[in-house]
């Protein structure tokens, strides 16, 4: 009688595995890498952003920057909303492209042949060539040649266009130059600060983000060529041809030329509003900060058992993080308390920053108290920010509208958030579900998803 082995029985199994195991890898390779009509269906351009000074940053509680800009206006565009993904480790963006974190590269990227067999680029933004920074020396000479730097080292990142050109200078020009890679996640504008410092002699950086650096580090030098004119251009998977299409149809629009110049004025060549914005102390650089009251918005937002970076969000939509802000209302100070609603807690100086955000926090208590019986956490949070900006009565007015014409009382979009938009209008706000009359219901549906939004974009910027 023959048996089977258990040897024989696994090789029986595999073609049973392989026939259920390969829908579920195709699923998962297309859910991760999206074309043009998946990205439609789903709202939302997921845009990877190096975060730098230049290309995306925080700068007074906003998300700013050349790359965020124009890869915002794209989006919109396309009726699109924009999800940032950050990337820390520089040399593994187009990894992380080609793994499908993301949709699009929004990085002004050097085109080389070897990044060419990893991913499609767009038409060409712009033109630039690579240039050597060094510090001024005001005892000797700085190198005036490429040629000079036999024997000398320069610090790049390996995956960088800069790396691949120093490599081209070793190989084809006989220069023999030491090469030493950094971490991907050390920025160009860290290897300019540390040539100014003296930390290291010679890095390599695109001649616009040199000049963009000019009056920040006054001391280095950035004549000598290192390559010729280089076309720069954003990037996509190479799974993605019908979004390669449209960002290339973008490009070729007389309005996205303008956006464009406009942006690079803003961001490169207005040298001293860049200055004063890295120079800041609302520049939320590496150090993780948002704005000068961190210390005591990571205080306070332990009492509520919140991140302190969504307590910063609702901070900055309230007042830009001015503590003197006074509305025409008479709410006060950075979290735009109104005395009255101080004073139930105890606190009269709502221009004293510490006094404020504690009253501010200790109101957020009692709405938490309020809507404890919203069972979903991030369901919850929309009806307390909600409340927040209008009082919790006009949300139990959407509330109880929603109940009356057949919705879910403690449902968020397309439920209480309808029918509070709808409180604008005299057929419901004199309804008798509504007992606190009118409200111009958009500005708390709006306030709520502004909230959320920057909350979503600091988390990604700012680490907890």
């Amino acid at each position: 009688m023959k048996t089977d082995t258990p040897s024989s029985t696994l090789k029986q199994l595999i073609p049973l595995l392989a026939v259920l195991l390969l829908p579920l890898l195709y699923l998962l390779f297309f859910r991760s890498h999206r074309d043009l009509d998946a990205i439609k269906k789903s709202g939302t351009v997921r845009v990877l952003l190096s975060y730098d000074p230049i290309n995306y940053f925080i700068y007074r509680g906003t998300p700013m920057g050349y790359s965020y800009e124009a890869a915002k206006s794209f989006c919109t565009s396309l009726g699109l909303q924009m999800e940032v993904v950050v990337v820390r480790d520089l040399n593994s963006q187009l990894d992380r492209l080609q793994s499908g974190e993301g949709d699009l590269v929004a990085h002004n990227l050097t085109i080389t042949s070897g990044r060419r067999t990893m991913v499609e680029f767009s038409d060409p933004i712009s033109y630039t060539r690579q240039v050597l920074i060094q510090k001024k020396n005001p005892r000797g000479s700085p190198l005036r040649s490429v040629r000079e730097l036999d024997g000398r080292q320069v610090h790049v990142r390996k995956e960088s266009a800069y790396y691949t050109e120093l490599m081209r200078l070793r190989r084809e020009e006989g220069i023999d130059v030491e090469i030493v890679t950094v971490p991907g996640e050390r920025t160009t504008s860290e290897l300019i600060r540390d040539v100014s410092r003296g930390a290291i002699s010679y890095t390599v950086a695109d001649r616009d983000i040199a000049t963009a650096h000019r009056t920040l580090f006054p001391d280095i030098e950035a004549s000598v060529p290192v390559s010729l004119s280089q076309p720069l251009a954003w990037a996509v998977g190479r799974h993605s041809p019908e979004l390669l299409h449209a960002l290339n149809g973008w490009l070729s629009e007389s309005s996205t030329a303008t956006l464009f110049s406009v942006l690079h004025l803003k961001y490169y060549l207005q040298q001293y509003t860049f200055r004063k914005r890295a120079i800041s102390i609302f520049y939320s650089g590496k150090q993780g900060e948002i704005s000068p009251y961190d210390r005591l918005i990571r205080r306070y937002a332990a009492t509520v058992g919140w991140d302190w970076r969504l307590l910063a969000s609702l901070i900055y939509e309230e007042s830009q993080f001015d503590p003197g802000a006074v509305s025409w209302a008479g709410a006060s100070g950075l979290m735009q308390l109104m005395p009255q609603t101080a004073g139930m807690y105890g606190i009269h100086n709502l221009l004293d920053p510490d006094s404020n955000i504690k009253a501010g926090t200790l109101y957020i208590l009692s709405l938490q108290k309020e809507w404890q019986d919203i069972a979903d956490p991030e369901t919850r949070m929309k009806f307390i920010l909600a409340s927040y900006n209008v009082g919790p009565g006009h949300v139990r007015d959407a509330q109880a509208l929603a109940k009356k014409f057949g919705k879910d009382p403690n449902l968020w979009e397309e439920n209480v958030e309808h029918y509070l938009r709808l409180k604008s209008r005299p057929l419901y706000y004199r309804d008798e579900a509504s007992k606190y009359g009118y409200c111009n219901g958009g500005m708390p549906v709006r306030y709520a998803r502004n909230i959320l939004s920057r909350y979503s974009l600091y988390s990604q910027a700012i680490p907890l």
